[in-house]
C-alpha cells in the first residue's frame, strides 16, 4: 500500500500535464479582454469570470476582482451582475470555512435571483446553499435546498446542475445510512460528469463514492476512488478537492494503521490548506493530526495540534459569532419570502378558481338570459299570432251571422214561391186534369159513342189547357231560376 501513494500521484501528474494549463489560459485571455471593457455591465461579467476562474487557484484574487465587480454593479444597478458577485463571494467564503458569510452572501444572491425570476441562478445558489449545511451537517437543510435546485435544474435542462444536485442527494443518503441508494445517486452524477467531460464534477463525484464506501469498511474501493478523486482534481487545478482528497486518504490510512502513508497525505492536506487561507480545513485536519500522533504515541504533538485545531476553533467561531446574527435574519427573511410567495401563490390560485366561477355563472346567466328573451320573443310572436286569428274568427262569424241570415231569408222566400208553385199547381193544373180524366171515363162509355168527336175535342181542348198550365209553371221556375 506504501507503494501506490507515488505512483498514484505521478500518474495524476502525467494526465494532468495536458490540462493544468487550461485554466490559467482561460484567465490570461479575460485578462486581455478586461482592458477593452472600461466599463459598463460587459467589464462587471468579466470581472466575474475572472473570479470565478481564481476561486479554483487563488481566493485572495477571486475575492479582489469580485469584490471590484459588486462595488460596480451596485453603482450601475445591474442587478444580474450584482447577484453573480454575491454568489461567487459566497463561495470564496465558503471554501475558507467562514460558513456564516457564505450564508449570508449566498442568501443575497438568491433574493436578488428570485426578483430576478432567474431559475438558473437560483438554482446554483441553492446548490451552494446545500453544500454549506452539508458542511454543517444540518442535512434536513441538505435535502429540502438539493430538492428545490434539482426541481429548477430539471425545468431550465441543466445537466451539470442536475449532476450537482443528484451528487448532494448521495452525499445525504450516506449521511442517512442509506448506502445503496447513495451510491446509486453519486454513480449517477459521476456518469453525468464524464459524460460531459467535467474534471471538478468527476473529481467531486469520487470522493463522495470514496466517502460511501468508507463508511462501509470497503477501504480497497475507497481509497481507489479517492485516488481517482485526486487525479481529476489535479486536472482542474481545484484546491479545495486536493484538500478532501488528502484528508480523506490521510484518515483512512490511520485507520488502517499504515501510519507512514497517513502523515503524507494529512501533511499535504495542512499545507495546502494553510496557502489556500482555509481555516476550517486546516482545522479538520490538525485535529487528525492530533489523532494520528495519538496513536503513534506522540502524545506531545498530539496535544500540540489539538491545542492549535482549538485556537483555530475558537478564532472561526469568533468571526462567525458577529455574522452569525445577521446570517440567521437573512435566513429568517428567505424563509418568511417563501411563505409569503406560497401564501401569495395560493391566493392567486384561489383567485383564480373564484374567477373561473364568476366567469362559468356569468356565462350561464347570459346563455339563460338569452334563451329567456327567445322565449318571451317567441311568446309574444305567438300571442299576437293568436289575437290576430281571434280577430279572423270573429270576423268569420260575424261574416257567417250575415250569411246565414241573408240565407235564411233567402230560403224563406224560396219556401214563398214553392208554396205560390204549390198553391197555383194544386188550382190551375187539378182543373183540366179533373175534366180530361172526366171525359175519358166518359168516352169509355157505349152508350155516348156517337157523342164521341165532341168528347175528342173537348179533351183536346183539356189537354191543350193542361199543356199551358205546365208552360206557364216552366216559365215561372226558369225565372226563379235566374233570380
Amino acid at each position: 500500500m506504501k507503494t501506490i501513494l507515488p505512483c498514484a500521484i505521478a500518474i495524476a501528474l502525467l494526465l494532468a500535464v495536458g490540462q493544468a494549463h487550461a485554466q490559467p489560459q482561460k484567465i490570461d485571455s479575460l485578462l486581455k479582454v478586461l482592458p477593452l471593457n472600461p466599463g459598463g455591465e460587459a467589464r462587471i461579467d468579466i470581472l466575474n469570470k475572472l473570479a470565478f476562474s481564481y476561486t479554483q487557484l487563488s481566493v485572495t484574487e477571486a475575492e479582489k476582482f469580485v469584490s471590484e465587480a459588486i462595488r460596480l454593479a451596485q453603482a450601475q444597478r445591474y442587478d444580474k451582475g450584482l447577484a453573480e458577485g454575491y454568489k461567487i463571494l459566497g463561495s470564496i467564503f465558503f471554501q475558507r470555512g467562514e460558513h456564516e458569510k457564505a450564508i449570508e452572501y449566498s442568501y443575497s444572491a438568491l433574493k436578488i435571483y428570485d426578483a430576478l425570476k432567474d431559475k438558473s441562478g437560483q438554482s446554483k445558489v441553492l446548490n451552494n446553499i446545500a453544500l454549506i449545511f452539508m458542511a454543517r451537517k444540518d442535512f434536513t437543510r441538505v435535502y429540502e435546498l438539493t430538492m428545490r435546485s434539482l426541481r429548477l435544474k430539471r425545468e431550465i435542462g441543466d445537466s451539470a446542475g442536475v449532476a450537482t444536485s443528484t451528487l448532494a442527494l448521495g452525499e445525504y443518503y450516506t449521511n442517512e445510512k442509506n448506502y445503496a441508494t447513495a451510491l446509486r445517486f453519486c454513480k449517477e452524477a459521476l456518469q453525468r460528469y464524464q459524460e460531459m467531460k467535467d474534471d471538478w464534477g468527476t473529481s467531486y463525484a469520487l470522493l463522495q463514492i470514496g466517502n460511501v464506501y468508507a463508511r462501509q469498511r470497503n477501504y480497497p474501493f475507497a481509497s481507489a476512488n479517492y485516488y481517482d478523486a485526486i487525479r481529476y482534481a489535479v486536472m482542474a487545478r481545484d484546491n479545495a478537492q486536493l484538500i478532501a482528497g488528502y484528508k480523506q486518504l490521510g484518515r483512512l490510512f490511520l485507520t488502517l494503521q499504515q501510519f507512514d502513508s497517513s502523515y503524507a497525505y494529512l501533511r499535504k492536506a495542512l499545507l495546502l490548506a494553510r496557502k489556500a487561507a482555509s481555516k476550517s480545513n486546516e482545522m479538520e485536519t490538525q485535529k487528525i493530526f492530533a489523532d494520528y500522533f495519538t496513536a503513534t504515541g506522540h502524545l506531545d504533538s498530539a496535544l500540540r495540534y489539538t491545542n492549535s485545531a482549538n485556537q483555530l476553533e475558537h478564532e472561526i467561531f469568533d468571526a462567525l459569532k458577529s455574522q452569525q446574527i445577521s446570517s440567521l435574519q437573512m435566513v429568517y427573511d428567505f424563509e418568511h419570502k417563501e411563505q409569503e410567495l406560497l401564501y401569495q401563490r395560493q391566493q392567486i390560485r384561489r383567485q383564480y378558481v373564484a374567477i373561473i366561477g364568476v366567469s362559468l355563472i356569468l356565462i350561464l346567466s347570459i346563455i339563460f338570459g338569452f334563451k329567456l328573451f327567445n322565449l318571451n320573443k317567441t311568446n309574444r310572436l305567438a300571442k299576437e299570432s293568436l289575437l290576430k286569428l281571434n280577430a279572423d274568427i270573429n270576423k268569420i262569424n260575424a261574416n257567417l251571422e250575415t250569411m246565414v241570415q241573408e240565407r235564411t231569408e233567402e230560403i224563406k222566400q224560396q219556401n214563398q214561391k214553392l208554396i205560390e208553385y204549390a198553391f197555383f199547381t194544386a188550382h190551375e193544373v187539378r182543373g183540366p186534369l179533373a175534366r180530361i180524366l172526366g171525359l175519358v171515363e166518359l168516352a169509355k162509355l157505349k152508350e155516348l159513342h156517337h157523342d164521341r168527336e165532341e168528347i175528342l175535342m173537348r179533351l183536346e181542348n183539356a189537354a191543350n189547357e193542361l199543356d199551358d198550365v205546365i208552360r206557364t209553371i216552366n216559365r215561372k221556375l226558369e225565372n226563379n231560376r235566374k233570380l
